[in-house]
């Protein structure tokens, strides 16, 4: 936002206390037009209250039953929630303090009830609707004082740890007076506040839209004008190292900050499309590494997990689409087996989190550093344990087996549809049948589904919510909750995310039907014997738990999950 506080822009908006005033002074009052103070809207209210002759809430009475307005009446209980719907400067610089949030309306105070300007702007902050309540300035300002910490946006918040564009200006800080940088700082952070994976910024006709992608789910945050969308690309694209001049073609960059004490990686995607360029921010927080039992797993599927991580050599895959969580699951198995008697690598592409005590190689391909390049060198290192960012091609599928069969774990992941087609689809990357029965210990397939929100879940299927009473229909004995929403959840009704994880051991009869040549259909029938559960089996525990609804079952799985039923 830009700051326009300047008394010219405070006298057109307090024209009309000056106007109440004339209609309500007597004989005796001074020259209004004179005497009338625009300086401040403090100002404004006190000359009202002096040509009147009134205290500051007996004017705010006045004028409320003139206008048919509401006056401000604050919680009892502040929330800090509350507070980071509206900014502090915003607040400082329109005199106006949050009172409320509910079904997507922000109540506000305010001195001036006729400010559209003001209204327009908290909108396009916000995008809640806006109501007013009236107050007088020098309350307001109380409120804020007292209620507000110190602003959202310091120069401590956000640090620049490595960018080249970093300059002697903004001295290594984000929080600078620039007007776009403030957007751009508040950006980032509200982003890390809320959790979110990205930042989607988009242009489309006279302007822009910002979204944030908050437990898997693209949610819109704002809608900005063109005038100020283009200096926020190059505000990220300056930080990001990316070349200012170049808009027709895509580029990628990155920068590491370090927000509220946590160090954030901001990995930067410009595509070139109609109207602009489209930015793509993904936030990384390194100093985040969850253990076993933080990421949710259900006991039984965790409980097999760690036994098979008790392995001193073999081979572990876990399969699953972009974004299905498999990288957090491999951190956490590695957090586990971060002991001092142990030798742990990984290769990645990049290195997403940093862990002491484990090497870590990122890939550089620009310099000959490929996955199979960085593996010929790690076994030479004695390692005990090795995180394998993923299986591409025949080579990195060959190299990554020599590893599993000469005395090593090796734990790595592949795109497959479910856990028992891992299997075939290695021996299509030319692993030979007794290898993979030799050197395979366990495959796992995750998804990730939105947990229900514990404040506002409600019991049984909603009246319109079509998969809940499908799920209902199939199985009447089971429990079920389905989502609500509520100011907690943002009127989602869901809050976090869990995986449904199905994870299969490869005992010796599922290794003797490997070596047999044994199709799909087979080996998950050897493996149901053994007690592995299919995803859909999981998902019916997650409902059945109340930590997810069938409406979100079905977003993740389809009509698969119907099928299995």
């Amino acid at each position: 936002m830009i700051e326009n506080t300047d008394s010219q822009r405070i006298h057109t908006a307090f024209m009309w206390l000056q106007r109440f005033c004339k209609e309500h002074a007597t004989e005796k009052s001074p020259e209004i037009d004179e005497s009338f103070d625009f300086t401040s809207p403090s100002s404004a209210w006190q000359t009202a209250q002096e040509l009147l002759g009134v205290e500051s809430h007996t004017l705010a009475t006045m004028i409320a039953d003139q206008y048919e307005l509401e006056t401000a009446k604050i919680k009892v209980k502040m929330t800090e929630d509350l507070l980071h719907y509206v900014p502090r400067k915003f607040a400082e610089q329109y005199t106006i303090f949050p009172l409320d949030f509910t079904d997507g309306v922000l109540t506000v105070a305010c001195a001036h009830p006729f400010d559209k300007d003001m209204e327009t702007m908290l909108e396009f902050l916000t995008t809640f609707h806006v109501k007013t309540r009236l107050a007088p300035p020098q309350v307001i300002n109380n409120w804020i004082a007292h209620y507000y910490p110190d602003e959202l946006i310091s120069q401590k918040d956000i640090v620049i740890k490595s960018s080249s564009s970093q300059s002697s200006n903004d001295k290594n800080h984000l929080a600078t007076d620039s007007a776009i940088v403030k957007i751009v700082s508040e950006m980032f952070l509200e982003a890390f506040l809320m959790k979110a994976s990205d930042i989607h910024i988009e242009p489309y006709q006279n302007g822009g839209i910002i979204r944030y992608r908050i437990d898997g789910m693209l949610r819109i945050i704002s809608e900005v004008p063109s005038q100020i969308l283009v200096p926020i690309v190059q505000r990220i694209k300056a930080i990001a190292r990316l070349n200012l001049a170049k808009k027709m073609v895509p580029q990628d960059g990155s920068v590491s900050l370090e927000m509220r004490g946590h160090d954030v990686d901001l990995r930067v995607s410009t595509l070139p499309v109609k109207g602009g360029e489209k930015v793509v921010i993904r936030l990384l927080i390194k100093s985040v590494v969850s253990t076993l039992e933080e990421i949710g797993l259900q006991t039984r599927e965790l409980d097999s997990f760690k036994r098979l991580l008790q392995n001193s050599e073999g081979i572990f895959v876990i399969t699953g689409p972009t974004g299905s969580g498999k990288t957090s699951t491999l951190y956490a198995a590695l957090k586990e087996l971060n002991t001092p008697e142990k030798c742990l690598v990984t290769v990645e592409d990049p290195v997403e989190y940093e862990i002491e005590g484990i090497a870590q190689v990122s890939i550089n391909p620009e310099q000959h550093l490929t996955f199979s390049a960085a593996l010929k060198s790690i076994l030479r290192q004695d390692p005990d344990v090795i995180l394998m960012g993923e299986i591409r091609d025949e080579e990195t599928a060959e190299m990554t087996f020599r590893a599993a069969v000469t005395g090593h774990f090796v734990m790595t992941t592949l795109h497959t549809s479910d856990a028992i087609t891992t299997i075939p689809r290695l021996m299509g990357l030319g692993v030979p049948p007794p290898i993979v029965a030799d050197s395979l210990k366990g495959v796992a397939a995750q998804r990730l589904v939105r947990k229900l929100c514990e404040h506002c879940r409600q019991e049984g299927p909603a009246p319109d919510d079509t998969h809940g009473n499908r799920f209902k229909l199939a199985l009447p004995k089971l429990s079920i909750h389905s989502a609500k929403g509520c100011d907690k959840c943002q009127q989602t009704g869901y809050k976090g995310r869990m995986p449904l994880f199905e994870i299969i051991t490869i005992t010796d009869q599922l290794a003797d039907a490997i070596r047999a040549g044994e199709d799909s259909s087979s080996l998950r029938r050897i493996a149901a014997q053994s007690g592995a559960r299919p995803l859909f089996e999981v998902a019916i525990d997650a409902v059945a738990a109340g930590q997810t609804s069938a409406e979100e079952i079905n977003r993740v799985l389809g009509e698969a999950f119907w099928r299995a039923l």
